[in-house]
């Protein structure tokens, strides 16, 4: 008896791989049949598994304060250090850290309102002032990390912003 159910992950293949595996054998079939190989297609007769049965169960572990800190201490120099600290401190969605802009962060009362996100729909980029969920529209309180974080991305911006300045003007 066949069993599409695969012990080694416990879970069925996705529901577009049996599409696919479906597809490539009634086409071959069907081939073997203009051949006059086979008189009938016997793949036309199955039917699909609902997709409640074929979804993949999402297993996700999360990193350990120690895994998170040695992530941190690796990409220190990388130009998206702040936003990984705030993926990791707050859990942001990657659309909402890339929704952010310095006229949401506020240093001084130490907050950070989350109301904008960055989406991709149809190959354009949408900056859409509503995040997912309701609840992911709060205000949340900056740790010293997230502070120390994002004042370095802002003094490296502005320093990349003044070289750029001087490269830009022609001399006379």
């Amino acid at each position: 008896m066949f069993r599409p159910f695969r012990k080694c992950c416990k879970g069925y293949p996705a529901c577009y791989t049996i599409i696919g595996i479906r597809r490539t054998l009634r086409a071959a079939l069907g081939h073997a049949i203009r051949e006059e190989l086979i008189s009938k297609n016997v793949a036309a007769l199955t039917t699909l598994p609902s997709a409640g049965k074929t979804k993949k169960k999402r297993q996700q572990v999360a990193w350990s304060v120690d895994e998170a800190r040695r992530f941190l201490e690796q990409v220190q120099d990388d130009p998206l250090y702040a936003a990984y600290v705030l993926i990791l401190v707050f859990g942001l969605r990657r659309g909402e850290v890339l929704g952010l802009e310095w006229d949401c962060v506020d240093l001084d009362s130490e907050e950070l309102p989350i109301a904008r996100q960055l989406t991709r729909v149809g190959g354009q980029l949408l900056h859409r002032d509503k995040t997912k969920t309701d609840d992911s529209s709060a205000s949340l309180p900056l740790l010293g990390l997230c502070i120390s974080a994002l004042k370095h991305r802002r003094e490296a911006q502005e320093k990349a912003r003044e070289k750029a300045g001087t490269r830009g003007r022609t001399q006379t």
